[in-house]
């Protein structure tokens, strides 16, 4: 893929809003370790009382060694040690996003019958990978369309994207096409919102499969 195009389906999936004040920090798991490091510095900010680390062992975890939130939950004990550990909560048994968002309601409903999402929980910031974090504002929309959703994902740009993937020996390009693509098709199995996709990408993404065949 031509590097033009892949920084335009990249600037599509990143999906990045202005940080504000929140009632939940909620991070995805990923082997991503900036996604940790994003959340305790919104909560160093004073943006939220409380982090919810969610992820078990999905595609997404590559070589770690432990599920997704635990992985987090480390990480951020050693580079963020001012965060209490009753302000953390940790969801690790979830292998895709759907069950990351039902698992962390089951989480939140344990630790207090008051923080179920719409309840004491009414707006997240919501840290994912970069190029996850449009898919997965769109399927917690889906399943809490009243929430206030806040876009926070990692710093980070094409470049070092694929570099990063590049050493854990995958193909960013490819990633990104098919994460296109299942925000194309997942509304159509009720598992996220639908939106409109730039006619600019859906191009690209065409384009692509031509190539492929």
């Amino acid at each position: 893929m031509h590097s033009t195009s892949g920084q335009a389906i990249f600037n599509f999936l990143y999906l990045k809003d202005k940080p504000e004040p929140a009632d939940l920090i909620m991070g995805f798991g990923h082997f991503d370790m900036k996604v940790p490091d994003t959340c305790s510095m919104h909560y160093q900010r004073g943006l939220a009382p409380r982090i919810l680390f969610t992820g078990g062992i999905g595609a997404g975890s590559a070589d770690l060694k432990l599920p997704e939130a635990r992985a987090f939950f480390e990480r951020t004990k050693k580079s963020a040690p001012f965060i209490p550990k009753e302000a953390m909560l940790l969801e690790d048994k979830s292998t895709n996003t759907t069950e990351n968002i039902e698992f962390s309601e089951n989480v939140l409903a344990n630790a207090s019958p008051a923080l179920h999402f719409g309840k004491e929980i009414k707006r997240i910031i919501l840290v994912a990978n970069a190029y996850r974090q449009l898919r997965v504002m769109l399927t917690m929309k889906k399943h809490f369309p009243d929430l206030k959703l806040i876009n926070c994902p990692p710093e980070t740009t094409y470049e070092k994207q694929k570099l990063m993937y590049q050493l854990k020996f995958q193909n960013f390009d490819e990633l990104i096409v098919g994460e296109v693509e299942r925000i194309m098709n997942y509304p159509d199995k009720g598992w996220i919102e639908k939106i409109d996709i730039p006619p600019i990408i859906l191009d690209i993404i065409n384009r692509e499969k031509k190539l492929d065949f």
